[in-house]
């Protein structure tokens, strides 16, 4: 096992970047399900970029901070995969949010969504490591994959349950919290 450690101003920048793109991205769909068919999709479009990408862009900030004695680089189109899944799986539940009726069921759904689309985007993040290839063990890998589930359940839950600013806030905290 390698020696690590982070660069703990890329790990604070990672969880600025979390937040905003949290803000913005559940912002973006505030009031949204009132508008017309057009107008939804363009809003859910953008806001599956802001939260979307901004989940993926703080996981590679916190990766840039990790620090080890040796020399890796990462494959470019893996890593573009990798930022296109948090993207789309974001999309995907945010579809299912602003396109369905907005029940328990749905909020559960799409909460499960965004955290098999972290855990996805995460894994095939770290495989496009070259030069050095991450080490899992299956019991860290379903604990991630739990957590990360568990937690973006919460979000969505604390997100939409209310669509006011305090609760886009919350949800926005929670989901800031699945990358730390």
């Amino acid at each position: 096992m390698l020696e690590f450690s982070h660069d703990w101003r890329l790990v604070v920048a990672a969880f600025a970047i979390a937040l905003m793109a949290g803000f913005t991205g559940l912002s973006l769909t505030r009031g949204v399900s009132r508008r017309t068919v057009a107008q939804r999709k363009v809003a859910v479009s953008m806001a599956s970029v802001a939260l979307g990408g901004g989940i993926w862009s703080m996981h590679f900030v916190a990766m840039l901070g990790l620090q080890l004695p040796i020399l890796y680089t990462y494959d470019a189109l893996t890593t573009l995969v990798s930022a296109l899944v948090a993207i789309l799986m974001t999309g995907l539940a945010l579809l299912i949010l602003h396109f369905r009726p907005r029940t328990r069921r749905m909020l559960v759904l799409a909460g499960v969504i965004i955290g098999l689309g972290i855990s996805l985007m995460h894994y095939i993040g770290m495989s496009g490591m070259e030069l050095c290839r991450p080490v899992y063990t299956p019991l860290g890998v379903a604990g991630a994959l739990v957590a990360s589930v568990a937690l973006s359940v919460m979000a969505v839950r604390v997100a939409y349950s209310e669509r006011g600013r305090r609760n886009i806030v919350l949800g926005t905290v929670g989901l800031s919290l699945i990358h730390i």
